[in-house]
């Protein structure tokens, strides 16, 4: 039983991760890079001295004109002087908005607030997202709102590379290529599931169409939240860019506890996902799980398939972003990367099914 259940995976996985794959290395979509609209950019911030800096000033360095941005930074409750920060660009830059969240709010809480505030506070036809602890390229904003020249078009994210040098922070970076190529797939395939805050934005049309983020159901995860919200509506489409010129970088987790804390949010956030996309993360966690079982019940060979068909389908998925993005230096790491994804894959369902606490910037939350 247990080898019959292991090669019909193995088949199922490798079917399922090359349409990815395909989908994944195909960059031909239409769109007007001549288009020029309003565009607000949110930022919000809590505690980010050490990043800030560096993130306003590729966000200044945009090679869009200024008439045409309104940029909104909120400082959300800072106790640090990311404040003080802030303050120096919106002396010296007329459309760099600073936004001070005083207190707590009850709806809706922690990063959300801040970054619905800035969002109401904005003006814009296209609203993009970034984080404080990222740094954008000078042509994101022209490369990612061309893609709206599209009517239809109610949201499009990006891939986000992260920076660092050692084996940890580069199997974190790995990690993101595979799970953004996995959110770029299904886009192109008409079932988008996800996209990364780092990266991603939305029709203001859109936006206020599902309510914002006033009625979108709280999650821990809000850039899941919003995104899943567009994309349940049958009147918008989703996209994501394969564009190296909208590649933001931001900085990978420094310790274990900061990952597992980072793990735990996104894994909780995905517990309100619908049908497509709980088939989609869910089917490989299953085969993790058979794989484990395998180790102890089935035969070397039929093993062997299996773990031969994941390393060989898990690689050939991110191959095409590590390409187009050129990081193909990343595929150093990828042994160590299997290793670090099959734990986190098979750790965190179970550990997040049952809720319990969720903490983002010294805020806690319940899962």
């Amino acid at each position: 039983m247990i080898v019959c259940l292991l090669l019909v995976f193995s088949a199922i996985y490798l079917v399922m991760i090359l349409s990815f794959a395909g989908a994944s290395a195909s960059t031909k979509i239409i769109r007007d890079k001549g288009f020029r609209p309003r565009v607000a950019i949110v930022i919000a911030a809590r505690n980010e001295e050490k990043h800030i800096g560096a993130c306003l000033n590729s966000i200044v360095a945009l090679r869009y004109p200024a008439e045409l941005l309104d940029i909104v930074v909120v400082d959300d409750r800072s106790t640090d002087r990311t404040a003080e920060v802030i303050a120096r660009f919106t002396e010296n830059y007329r459309h760099l908005r600073a936004l001070r969240i005083g207190s707590a709010t009850d709806l809706p809480p922690g990063k959300t607030n801040a970054v619905m505030c800035g969002v109401e506070l904005s003006r814009g036809e296209i609203i993009m997202f970034t984080d404080a602890d990222c740094t954008v390229p000078p042509d994101w904003v022209e490369n990612i709102v061309s893609h709206y020249s599209d009517p239809s078009v109610g949201v499009v994210a990006g891939f986000t590379s992260l920076a660092g040098d050692s084996r940890f922070e580069q199997t974190q970076a790995l990690d993101w290529f595979v799970l953004t190529s996995v959110a770029g797939a299904t886009a192109r395939l008409g079932f988008p599931v996800t996209a990364i805050g780092t990266n991603l934005s939305v029709r203001r049309q859109a936006y206020d169409s599902v309510g914002g983020y006033r009625k979108i159901p709280f999650s821990v995860t809000e850039d899941y939240a919003l995104f899943h919200a567009v994309t349940s509506s049958e009147n918008w489409l989703a996209r994501f860019s394969m564009d190296p010129n909208t590649l933001v970088r931001s900085a990978a987790c420094g310790t274990l506890r900061q990952l597992f804390s980072q793990k735990k949010r996104w894994f909780t956030g995905g517990r309100r996902m619908d049908a497509k996309s709980l088939f989609i993360f869910s089917f490989p966690y299953m085969f993790n799980v058979l794989i484990l079982v395998g180790a102890f019940v089935s035969p070397l060979w039929a093993l062997g398939i299996a773990l031969a068909v994941k390393l060989i389908a898990d690689f050939l998925l991110c191959l095409p972003s590590l390409i187009r993005f050129r990081r193909l230096s990343l595929v150093s790491v990828y042994p160590l990367f299997e290793v670090y994804y099959y734990t986190y894959v098979l750790l965190f369902p179970p550990l997040v099914l049952f809720g319990g606490e969720i903490t983002w910037k010294e805020t806690k939350f319940r899962g």
